[in-house]
């Protein structure tokens, strides 16, 4: 029997930039980042290690990326808001999302155990202060909030493909963190939780498209690539229907773009398959170790002088 995907118009190439020169990249965000805070902070020791902080979280997540296969790898520092590292895979994994996730805050928070240790031993100022910016942004970074690596990890190993779920987690995320802001008087904080709106708005959008693609029983869990000629169309068709301004983009744009935009508009759609390979008692792993972080945090904060760590950072 013939493929009846063959009655169908090709959908287009999506043809991906190639990513070049990362490492000028992140130098070159990391000097921006630097200069940024520089305006607004008069403590370049507090940049420089605030740098160093992010560098080793972040270098985590680069590395098991790595480790794992994943392709287009870049770290960016991003003004005001942190780090991250970008990179993608055809298909992904539970267990290996799940660890790349803990693979930055784990070693940020041994590394500020073991920084505060020594710092408090030697009586070295800069060493005391980097060990509890360690500690802080690490253990901040496991709080179960989207898009910080705890709310990443509750993601994947509970929230799956459940769009509902999904949407609704990232609305508690928005809320918590302008809740956040507000009671730490952090404009900063606020404005992170103000920006993840902006992320509810477009999430609220996939979902309804995705909820329409599911009653046509189109499977959007896909690569582009692997994506057939029909389901390109019928995402196609959903997709405008959403977001009419691409056919008054169609009229003005030549074909060759056009295409181009309407193939990366369909793949911004598209889920990419994740291997549930994490069972109950993997899950219980994970839980244990996302779980123990904070209580070492807790063992580490009951054992240290504070009058130590208040005197390191009376210059600040």
């Amino acid at each position: 029997m013939e493929h009846f995907d063959s009655f169908y118009p090709p959908k287009p190439t999506l043809v991906k930039k190639e990513s070049q020169g990362h490492i000028a990249i992140t130098i070159a965000s990391m000097v921006l980042f630097a200069v940024t805070f520089s305006l607004i902070i008069n403590d370049y020791l507090f940049i420089g290690l605030l740098i160093v902080v992010l560098l080793i979280h972040e270098l985590g997540h680069f590395l098991t990326m790595k480790a794992f296969g994943y392709k287009k790898l870049k770290m960016l520092f991003i003004p005001f808001m942190g780090a991250m590292v970008q990179g993608e895979k055809d298909s992904y994994s539970q267990r290996e999302s799940a660890l790349m996730l803990l693979a930055g805050p784990i070693p940020g928070i041994i590394a500020g155990f073991l920084t505060l240790y020594f710092g408090s031993e030697s009586e070295m100022s800069w060493l005391i202060q980097l060990g509890v910016l360690f500690l802080f942004l690490n253990v901040l970074n496991l709080i179960p909030i989207d898009p910080l690596d705890g709310g990443q990890l509750f993601r994947t190993l509970f929230f799956g493909n459940h769009e509902l779920i999904q949407l609704i987690f990232t609305i508690i995320s928005s809320l918590s963190l302008i809740l956040i802001g507000l009671w730490m008087d952090s404009w900063l904080i606020m404005g992170f939780g103000f920006l993840m709106g902006f992320k509810v708005k477009t999430a609220y959008k996939l979902y309804n498209i995705r909820k329409d693609l599911s009653a046509e029983n189109i499977d959007y869990v896909s690569t582009y690539e692997k994506l057939t000629d029909k389901a390109f169309l019928k995402i196609k068709k959903i997709l405008i229907e959403y977001t009419p301004i691409l056919k008054d983009i169609e009229e003005e744009t030549d074909s060759n773009r056009y295409d181009q935009l309407l193939a990366s508009q369909v793949d911004n759609i598209l889920i990419r398959p994740l291997k549930k390979d994490a069972n109950f008692l993997t899950k219980i792993l994970f839980l244990i170790i996302w779980f123990g972080s904070f209580y070492l945090v807790y063992v580490i904060l009951k054992t240290i002088d504070f009058n130590t760590v208040i005197n390191a950072f009376q210059g600040w």
